[in-house]
């Protein structure tokens, strides 16, 4: 009984796993992200494949593949700017969100890297570079717009969780967000694609969640899963998939 028990508590907490994915994998929050005056094609995403809200490609696929692919010794070559902070839509108004942004923009920048070191260390056509080396391609990012996350409402929903209706006043309570944009240049500084993701807190499926208790806990997640289809995306030929993974089940 025991055993039966167990197989159908796994298989529902699968189902909401693979259901919660869906949900995510499906959304496209293109009304939420603004237009900053970062990207200069800001394009709602039509391509299933990609996981940013918007998206636009330059139509370069034969020299963008045959480098992917290393035809006749050819590579990709990455160089990563700092993040701009610049571009925002609403500017931090106080000390502590200045310098929150700015630890994030870092925060952003050595995590795009760190994810990039690891495409490189097991993919002989995909290269990090410094900036300006010829030949390369440059990516250039940019966070441009952040709402922290409630850390006290959290610790009050935490608090109400035991009385009855209490899980409903998590609805009410505004989340954290972040948003960021990106383009990447060719070696002539021509922008041969842009993009840009709009993200609310998401906290993990089991119900509890540290991060709901820090401010920018969230946004750290949010970038590290950003970093990781950032390096898919531009690391791939035309076509490939890349996932789309905001939703967790860890709660730290």
């Amino acid at each position: 009984m025991k055993k039966y028990r167990f197989l159908f508590l796994a298989s529902l907490i699968t189902l909401v796993l693979l259901g919660g994915m869906a949900v995510v994998a499906c959304s496209n929050n293109f009304k939420h992200v603004p237009q900053t005056g970062f990207v200069e094609h800001h394009v709602k995403n039509e391509d299933s494949h990609i996981p940013f809200d918007a998206y636009w490609n330059a139509p370069d696929d034969k020299i963008w593949n045959d480098r992917v692919n290393g035809v006749n010794g050819k590579k990709v070559m990455m160089a990563v700017v700092p993040v701009d902070t610049v571009h925002m839509d609403v500017r931090p108004e106080s000390s502590e969100g200045f310098d929150a942004l700015r630890n994030l923009a870092a925060y952003f920048q050595k995590s795009v890297t760190d994810s990039m070191e690891k495409e490189v260390a097991k993919n002989p056509n995909f290269d990090m570079v410094p900036v300006g080396t010829r030949g390369a391609y440059t990516l250039e990012l940019a966070i441009i717009s952040i709402t922290p996350t409630n850390a006290r409402a959290g610790i009050f929903v935490t608090a109400l969780s035991g009385i009855k209706g209490g899980g409903l006043v998590k609805r009410f309570i505004k989340k954290g967000h972040i948003a960021m944009a990106g383009r990447l240049r060719d070696e002539n500084g021509r922008i041969v694609s842009e993009f840009a993701d709009y993200e609310e807190d998401h906290s993990s499926l089991l119900g509890v969640d540290a991060k709901d208790f820090k401010k920018y806990a969230h946004h750290q997640r949010t970038i590290d899963e950003w970093s990781r289809e950032i390096t898919d995306v531009y690391s791939s030929t035309y076509g490939h998939k890349t996932p789309k993974r905001m939703i967790s089940i860890n709660p730290f």
